[in-house]
């Protein structure tokens, strides 16, 4: 059975910004008519994927190789996020393939 809809997609911080001035509202409601991965919305949207460290699906901390769905909410959130939200929200699980994984630097 095909679906057909669309998703809601937002973006925290400079990715929020981007989406505005792109798209010109905020939710971007996007058509999908079939499965895309996070990486593949993210092209589609011409959202740099060097600037995507995970990204929330219904409220989940999901890897961008996770697959959405239509009628789902997205939204993109960039690398920065601060150390202990990191582990609650469930940062550390989702991102550790991703070369946009937010490492603190030692001197």
């Amino acid at each position: 059975m095909e679906e057909k809809g669309s998703i809601e997609v937002r973006g925290f911080l400079q990715l929020n910004a981007y989406l505005k001035k792109t798209f010109g509202a905020m939710p971007v409601i996007f058509d999908l008519d079939t499965q895309i991965t996070g990486e593949e919305l993210a092209e589609e949207l011409g959202i740099n994927l060097e600037e995507v460290e995970v990204i929330f699906v219904n409220g989940f901390v999901e890897a961008l190789d996770f697959t959405i769905r239509p009628g789902d909410r997205v939204a993109y959130l960039p690398p920065g996020c601060p150390g202990p939200y990191r582990i609650a929200l469930g940062f550390y699980d989702k991102n550790q393939n991703n070369p946009a994984n937010f490492k603190i630097k030692s001197k």
